[in-house]
C-alpha cells in the first residue's frame, strides 16, 4: 500500500506523520484491496480540514473532516473512510455468498402477478 501525505499552510511533526501512517496502515486488515491512500491536510481560519483519497482494486473512496483541532480532524476523518471501507468490503463478500438463481422474493411476486391475471381474466 503506498501513502501519501500532501500539507498546505500547516506543518506536520513527524510524530504526527507517523501516527497517521500506522493508523492509515491499519485499513489494511480490513481490506487487501487498498492499493494506494493520499492524504490532503490544511489549515484554513485555524480550523483543521483533513481529505483522504483511497484507491483500491475496482472501488475509490473519499472522506473529509474538519475541526479546530488536528487530532480530532484527522481521527474523524480515518473513522469515516473506516466504515466506508467495511461497507465496499460488506458488499464484495455478499456478491461472493449469493447464490445463482431467481431470489425469493422474484418468486413471491411473480406468483402475486399471475393471481392477478387470474382474476381478471376470469371477469
Amino acid at each position: 500500500m503506498r501513502l501519501e501525505i500532501t500539507q498546505r499552510s500547516v506543518d506536520l511533526s513527524d510524530g504526527t506523520k507517523e501516527h497517521m501512517e500506522a493508523r492509515l496502515l491499519k485499513l489494511k486488515k480490513f481490506f487487501d484491496g487498498v492499493l494506494d491512500v493520499h492524504v490532503f491536510a490544511s489549515l484554513e481560519r485555524f480550523i483543521y480540514k483533513f481529505e483522504i483519497t483511497l484507491h483500491g482494486t475496482g472501488f475509490d473512496l473519499f472522506a473529509e473532516a474538519h475541526d479546530k483541532d488536528l487530532h480530532a480532524a484527522f481521527e474523524s476523518a480515518v473513522d469515516k473512510i473506516e466504515r466506508q471501507v467495511k461497507k465496499v468490503k460488506g458488499k464484495i463478500q455478499d456478491r461472493r455468498v449469493r447464490k445463482p438463481g431467481i431470489p425469493d422474493t422474484e418468486a413471491e411476486e411473480s406468483d402475486e402477478f399471475s393471481d392477478l391475471t387470474e382474476e381478471y381474466e376470469g371477469t
